[in-house]
């Protein structure tokens, strides 16, 4: 797969975008398209859970690996059927990237951050799906990341194709 850099609307777009890809894994980063940054314990377990249940339905789809730079943890990890579950934390993205390697190709990142999630997309070679929510009331640490990331953008994925 020729890298691809997309940006998303929200949960329904991501689930359109992973089926017109044909990913078999994707790697969801968890603040803020899972649980919000700082959100109780149960919104944590419950973005999970709902977020599985989207793309189940994508065909391709046989990992999904959750990943959070922070340490927080779900209550439990949820199994499905076809899909493998993954649940990383103080994943230093994206200087890390041994324990995505192995995982099945083609994949997606989907995040918030381009100078984590998308660098670590770009250096495993998947697509990147770019989840860009509102900030209000948003930690200073996502916020200056993302505004780092709005002036790189250009130089860190020029060469990325949009997928039709």
């Amino acid at each position: 797969m020729k890298p691809v850099y997309e940006p998303i609307l929200g949960p329904d777009d991501m689930v359109r975008h992973i089926k017109g890809l044909g990913v078999q894994t994707v790697i969801v980063d968890i603040e803020p398209l899972v649980a919000y940054w700082d959100g109780p314990q149960e919104d944590l377990d419950d973005g999970i859970v709902k977020l599985l249940g989207q793309v189940a339905a994508a065909p391709s789809l046989r990992v999904v690996c959750f990943s959070t730079n922070s340490a927080r943890v779900p209550s439990s990890v949820p199994r499905t059927e076809n899909i493998q579950v993954i649940y990383v934390t103080s994943a230093r993205k994206p200087i890390q990237t041994a324990r995505y390697e192995q995982l099945p190709r083609p994949g997606a990142v989907i995040g918030d951050q381009l100078l984590t999630d998308g660098l670590l997309a770009r250096r495993l070679g998947y697509a990147f799906l770019h989840y860009q929510p509102p900030l209000g009331g948003a930690p200073i640490g996502p916020m200056l990341l993302n505004g780092c990331g709005r002036l790189l953008r250009p130089l860190l994925f020029a060469a990325y194709r949009a997928h039709s």
